[in-house]
């Protein structure tokens, strides 16, 4: 007769008290190193301008959570991995900063999605955005009509920006948003008042 012996569970609410003092301890010291190695690399670190900074913020709760309750991750190793993934991201925002075709790769660039109040059917295709969330951001930034809207961008952070038409002269903030094609909102609109002309 063959025995199965059984499989060893680990316990449902309490194992140890040495185990509750070691999660205690290392969510202190690790919340207390983490929280120094942030300030030391400024405040860019974690801001989420684009997928990069968010994947990295996502990563660092990740190695934090595993660091304090696995018990197959020590202290060092844990702020070891915290302060590589820190390097990587200012390497990246580094690069961006200072390399035209790297800050492309890196932070993307903004979609029109709206244009002098009327919807671009392609770029909504592309970016995946329904006319009901572009009208909900119209809606949220205090405006009732569409056609009051100069213009609706799908910033690299994935929030929609409202743009209303420029007052007096001035550089548009709208440079940098691609239209579908891959041209320039600014080209685009120089195009169009040329032929009005």
């Amino acid at each position: 007769m063959i025995q199965h012996s059984a499989i060893a569970h680990p316990p449902f609410f309490f194992e140890s008290w040495y185990n509750v003092g070691r999660t205690v301890s290392l969510s202190v010291i690790g919340f207390t190193a983490l929280i120094t190695m942030l300030r030391i690399s400024g405040k860019r670190t974690l801001s989420k301008l684009n997928v990069f900074d968010f994947v990295f913020v996502v990563a660092v709760g990740s190695v934090f959570a595993s660091t304090i309750i696995s018990k197959d991750i020590t202290l060092v190793e844990g702020m070891a991995s915290l302060a590589t993934l820190i390097g990587i991201q200012i390497v990246l925002s580094e690069m961006a900063a200072r390399l035209p075709w790297a800050e492309r790769i890196i932070n993307g660039e903004p979609a029109l999605l709206l244009s002098k109040g009327q919807f671009i059917p392609r770029a909504l295709k592309r970016e995946r955005i329904t006319e009901e969330e572009v009208r909900a951001a119209i809606r949220s930034n205090g405006v009732n009509r569409v056609e009051d809207v100069s213009a609706v961008i799908l910033e690299n952070d994935g929030t929609l920006s409202v743009a209303w038409e420029a007052k007096g002269p001035g550089r548009s903030s709208l440079v940098d948003a691609t239209v579908p094609g891959g041209g320039r909102v600014e080209e685009t609109s120089k195009k169009s008042e040329k032929t009005e002309s």
